[in-house]
């Protein structure tokens, strides 16, 4: 589960929520049995958080070799665009967030997350296929970044950076 912050300049409130990311077996969406309507969730909703006035809960099946969802899962807690409106609205970001474990891995994911640390998984990874022979420094200059620095990498340079893995995205701490 992720927790994320958005703020509405408009109503001048804050929308506090969790991206949660649940593992089923197939036959969840076809076994009655099991399977939770969008409603059963609502309610479930309420009933854990005290909070009869939740309007909504979105469920949603994250569909194969569609990475859209699994993004949504590891961006930010909170847009810049949001917490940088005024500093009342930081102070509230900050102090709600700071020393929070924002991201949470449990059951398979927990699991998943070890094997993954542990290199368990790396012949998963995509290999990186651009060749690097350049390393390029770049300056910000009013409205647009402009190269500032061009070094041809060593051959040594070259066998460290080409042909590795492409690194999995940084978590946030």
């Amino acid at each position: 589960r992720k927790l994320e912050i958005t703020y509405n300049k408009k109503r001048d409130d804050y929308n506090p929520h969790f991206h949660v990311l649940i593992a089923v077996n197939k036959s969840y969406f076809t076994d009655k049995r099991y399977y939770i309507s969008q409603q059963e969730w609502l309610d479930l909703w309420r009933d854990v958080t005290g909070i009869s006035e939740i309007t909504q809960v979105q469920v949603q099946k994250i569909r194969q070799n569609n990475n859209k969802e699994l993004y949504e899962m590891a961006k930010y807690s909170g847009k810049d665009s949001d917490y940088l409106i005024n500093q009342k609205v930081f102070d509230a970001f900050y102090k709600s967030l700071k020393g929070k474990q924002v991201l949470v891995y449990s059951g398979l994911f927990k699991e998943a997350k070890k094997k993954l640390k542990n290199g368990d998984l790396d012949y998963l990874k995509e290999i990186d296929p651009t060749e690097y022979i350049y390393q390029i420094f770049y300056i910000w200059k009013q409205k647009e970044y402009l190269a500032s620095e061009l070094y041809d990498l060593t051959e040594q340079e070259k066998r460290e950076i080409n042909h590795k893995m492409i690194d999995e995205i940084e978590e946030e701490q």
